[in-house]
């Protein structure tokens, strides 16, 4: 006798698909990060002090949040700065992002190559790696800075600009495009792949039945792909806001790290860590309100 087995729902199915991909983030989390999340979370509520025996604790509740708020105006005035620049830069990584994405899709010789090379900065390189790279050729950093690299030295680029005639305003502002085009190259690998995925997901029937109803391809990109994308926006627009407050050179995460381990403040340090997670946290919350209803799903 064959025995008949159940079919499996596709909506269940589905789900079973997510929770997989999600189950190796959900077991690293729990080995390499849940401890330490307590860990931290204990050390907020207390001032801790180094002894020959190791770190000894004494409970102060609320104190080291409260220093944080109402007593130290470099966390408040940081935190502000991390936030308004985050107002810039992510629009600034999505449009950029999504104008290469759309590049990408299209077939063309080398299409391969060069979506390899847009996703390449994600595989080698680290926020050190990206700061390092930040300072020594597109900024005034410690090492040197723009002048220290021959394309932008007196004998470079900026001499040849000199040369003819443009101001040194003009040259500085030149200087500082190259430097923010360099910036989105570098921090959009992650949301170019998401939007390519967003892209070929998209049915080819959609544009084939909108080209019969006459409808050109600006028309076609705001009333199909552009609407069609929006989940991918949602999920673009939350990993590129976690990615501009915890990127290395972000100086919340600076100060948290110098309270730590150069003034040996851990309890301080854990706590401004908290309140600087959930700040993102409500912030996420708020973006999440605001979008979910704009937010188009295709259905099965």
């Amino acid at each position: 006798m064959i025995r008949r087995f159940k079919t499996i729902p596709y909506e269940r199915k589905k789900q079973l698909y997510g929770f997989l991909f999600v189950l190796p983030w959900i077991l690293g989390f729990i080995l390499f990060f849940a401890r330490p999340m307590l860990v931290s979370m204990i050390y907020s509520f207390q001032n801790l002090e180094m002894t020959p025996q190791g770190l000894k604790g004494t409970y102060i509740g609320l104190e080291n949040f409260k220093y944080a708020l109402f007593k130290d105006p470099s966390f408040i005035r940081e935190g502000v700065n991390s936030l308004v620049n985050m107002i810039y830069s992510v629009p600034l990584i999505l449009v950029y992002s999504l104008f290469v994405a759309v590049l990408l899709k299209n077939k063309f010789r080398g299409r391969g190559l060069m979506r390899a090379i847009s996703f390449l900065p994600v595989i080698i390189a680290s926020g050190v790696l990206m700061q390092i790279l930040k300072e020594d050729v597109f900024s005034q950093g410690m090492r040197g800075g723009v002048e220290s690299v021959y394309l932008f030295s007196g004998g470079g680029l900026n001499g040849i600009l000199t040369e003819l005639g443009f101001g040194q305003q003009l040259i500085d502002i030149f200087n500082n495009v190259i430097a923010r085009i360099f910036d989105l190259t570098w921090r959009s690998g992650v949301q170019v792949l998401l939007f390519l995925a967003g892209l070929h997901a998209i049915p080819d029937y959609l544009y084939e039945a909108s080209s019969l109803e006459g409808a050109r391809k600006w028309e076609q990109f705001w009333k199909i792909t552009l609407p069609m994308l929006t989940p991918m926006m949602l999920l673009n627009i939350v990993y590129t806001i976690i990615d501009s407050f915890t990127d290395y050179g972000n100086s919340v995460i600076l100060m948290i790290y110098n309270a730590a381990f150069s003034q040996v403040r851990f309890g301080y340090s854990s706590a401004m860590a908290w309140l600087y997670c959930l700040a993102i946290a409500v912030l996420l919350g708020l973006v999440f309100l605001f979008l979910k209803k704009r937010i188009v799903y295709m259905q099965d």
